[in-house]
């Protein structure tokens, strides 16, 4: 039992405990993982389309308070590459399951098991914690898949059990400092993210008319006291 001054400094070290980690969502595509982030982060940083594959950078969104920081990894949906693009995306989602300190796993009511079949089994082998984000009445399924996962029944669109899901995955980080100062937000540069709203737009608005494999290249960006001025080729 600490005594005298060294029950002082204990104290002070367990006001003081800090939690830090890596959160990495997967799974397949148009689940709402970018959703989700977004909703954790209190920012929009992944862009949205109802398109397969908006999602192709692993992006971090991170947020930070007094004794934590969460990093948090939005990463391409699951499937099986059927050209370079899609071979490096998928890279994303290997890497992510392999640097994580938690994993959150997000599904829905219509997922087939299949494409998903052999990320689940890394995750089994993973022992990295994980929190699939499921509905109540696929609770009882994924906790047969995953025996050591916590499920969290939660929905981003409809703002549904949103802080639920952040206490358990705060509940999972192990203790440590922070990897990044306490006001960063991202890990991406403002061209990257010009790059994305472009090319999200072009997903919104145009179907068959535009490649879905389009890319976009910043070539300026200048700040300007009442405007961004962006000049771009899309590829």
């Amino acid at each position: 039992k600490p005594t005298g001054n060294y029950r002082r400094t204990y104290a002070r070290l367990a006001l003081t405990m800090h939690k830090s980690g890596f959160v990495n969502i997967i799974g397949n595509p148009n689940v709402g993982k970018s959703t989700l982030m977004n909703a954790l982060v209190g920012e929009k940083l992944s862009i949205i389309t109802s398109k397969a594959q908006t999602t192709r950078h692993r992006i971090m969104g991170i947020v930070s308070g007094e004794d934590f920081q969460i990093v948090y990894s939005d990463t391409p949906g699951i499937l099986k590459p059927s050209y370079k693009l899609q071979e490096s995306m998928m890279k994303f989602v290997t890497g992510a399951v392999a640097d994580a300190d938690v994993i959150l796993y997000v599904t829905d009511t219509v997922e087939r098991g299949e494409r998903s079949a052999g990320i689940i089994a890394r995750i089994r082998q993973s022992g990295v914690p994980a929190t699939p984000e499921a509905l109540e009445a696929l609770v009882d399924k994924w906790q047969g898949e995953l025996p050591e996962a916590r499920i969290v029944p939660a929905s981003a669109k409809e703002n549904f059990n949103i802080e639920g899901l952040f206490k358990t995955i705060l509940d999972l980080l192990p203790e440590g400092p922070a990897f990044y100062p306490k006001d960063t937000l991202t890990d991406k540069t403002l061209r990257f993210f010009a790059s994305e709203i472009i090319r999200e737009k072009i997903l919104r608005f145009y179907d068959k008319e535009i490649p879905y494999c389009c890319e976009i290249e910043i070539e300026s960006y200048k700040e300007e006291p009442t405007i961004d001025r962006i000049a771009a080729t899309i590829y």
